[in-house]
C-alpha cells in the first residue's frame, strides 16, 4: 500500500486538536447551562432534554469523518495489474545539416531557416508516429531522442543553429548512421519492422564520404530516406558571424557554397524514398507527409505495468457514511 499524497497525511495531526475542540465545546456548554439554569439545583431538569452518550456519539462520527476525509484526500493505493498497450504510427528521425554552409543566402532568408521551417510544417501534419531529431556537422548528434511529444521536438528545431554541433565540417554518412541508431534496435520483442524512415535536411556537401556504407545501414535497419536540398546550382558565400564578412580560402578568395544533390538523391533512391529540392511554397512537404502517412505503421505490442490502483472510494465512501450517520443521530434523550 502507498499514498499518491502522502504530504496531506499531515492533516491527521489535525484530528486530535478537533477532539480537544470538542471536549472544550462541551465544558463550556456545560457552563453556560448551568449559569442559565440558575444553579446546580435547576441544571439537572435541563440536563434530563439530551443525552450524553449521544453527543459523544456524533462528535466520534465528525471524527471519523475528519479522519477518513483526509486518508482519501491522501490517495490510498494498493494492487497492480497488467496490460498489452498496443501504439500504432511509423518511426521518423530527422536528420537537420547544421554546417556553416546552411548559413548561406542563396535560398530565403537561409538555408537553415528553411530547412527548419521544412521539418516544422512536416510536425504539422504528423499525428501518433514517434519523431527524434539528429543535427549535424563534422559529427553528428541526436538533438531530441523518439518521442511521442512533437511540442518538445519542436523546442529542439527552435533552438537550431549553425553552432550547435562544435565540430566543423559535413558527415553526411556519420549522420544517417546517427539517424538510424536514433530509431532504435529492430530487435525489441512485439515489434514489427515496418514505418521507419529519415528525413535527411541538407546542402548536400558531405566532407567525410562514406554515403554508400550509410545506405547500406539504412538498407539493414529496413529504413527508408527521404531528403530534402536546401541551396541553388549558382550557390552563395558563406557568412562569418554577425559580421558581415564572409569565408575565404587559404589564397583569399571567397568561399562558394554549392547544391550538391548527388548524395542526398543517391542516400534517398537506393532505400526506396525519394529526393525533393526546396521551395517556398513547401510542396516537397506536403509530398513527404503523403508518403509517410502510406507507409506501414509499426505495430508495437508491449506489456507494461500499470499504475497503483487507486483506491480512495473505500475511506471517502467511510467519510460520507460516517457524515450521514452524525447527521441521523439526535442528542435528545428518548423518552418512555
Amino acid at each position: 500500500m502507498r499514498f499518491a499524497e502522502p504530504t496531506i497525511l499531515w492533516g491527521l495531526l489535525a484530528v486530535p486538536l478537533l477532539a480537544a475542540l470538542f471536549l472544550y465545546a462541551a465544558a463550556r456548554r456545560s457552563r453556560t447551562l448551568a449559569a442559565f439554569a440558575g444553579g446546580d439545583l435547576h441544571l439537572e431538569r435541563f440536563r434530563g432534554e439530551v443525552s450524553a452518550n449521544r453527543r459523544a456519539a456524533k462528535a466520534i462520527a465528525l471524527l471519523f469523518a475528519a479522519t477518513a476525509g483526509i486518508v482519501a484526500a491522501a490517495r490510498p493505493q494498493w494492487g497492480q495489474g497488467t496490460e498489452t498497450i498496443t501504439r500504432k504510427g511509423i518511426e521518423l528521425a530527422i536528420v537537420l545539416d547544421t554546417s556553416s554552409s546552411m548559413s548561406a543566402t542563396d535560398v530565403a532568408p537561409s538555408r537553415l531557416a528553411r530547412g527548419v521551417r521544412a521539418a516544422s510544417s512536416l510536425l504539422d501534419r504528423l499525428e501518433g508516429d514517434r519523431i527524434a531529431l539528429v543535427t549535424f556537422a563534422g559529427k553528428p548528434a541526436i538533438a531530441c531522442p523518439l518521442t511521442l511529444d512533437h511540442g518538445a521536438v519542436r523546442l529542439f528545431l527552435d533552438a537550431v543553429d549553425v553552432e550547435s554541433v562544435s565540430i566543423p565540417g559535413t558527415a553526411l554518412s556519420a549522420a544517417i548512421e546517427e539517424g538510424v541508431r536514433a530509431l532504435g534496435s529492430l530487435a525489441v520483442e512485439g515489434m514489427e519492422a515496418k514505418g521507419r524512415a529519415l528525413l535527411v535536411i541538407s546542402d548536400g556537401e558531405d566532407h567525410e564520404g562514406g554515403v554508400d556504407g550509410a545506405i547500406s545501414a539504412a538498407k539493414r535497419a529496413g529504413v527508408v530516406v527521404y531528403a530534402i536540398g536546401c541551396g541553388t546550382d549558382q550557390g552563395a558565400p558563406i557568412p562569418q558571424g554577425e559580421s558581415g564578412a564572409y569565408k575565404k580560402d587559404a589564397q583569399g578568395k571567397l568561399v562558394t557554397t554549392r547544391l550538391d544533390e548527388r548524395p542526398l538523391r543517391n542516400l534517398a533512391i537506393e532505400t526506396g524514398g525519394k529526393y525533393y529540392r526546396s521551395t517556398g511554397a513547401e510542396g516537397e512537404v506536403e509530398e513527404i507527409a503523403k508518403a509517410l502517412a502510406a507507409m506501414d505503421a509499426t505495430g508495437s505490442k508491449t506489456v507494461l505495468k500499470t499504475r497503483w490502483v487507486e483506491r480512495f472510494q473505500i475511506p471517502l465512501a467511510i467519510a460520507l457514511a460516517a457524515l450521514v450517520l452524525e447527521t441521523l443521530i439526535s442528542d435528545r434523550r428518548k423518552t418512555s
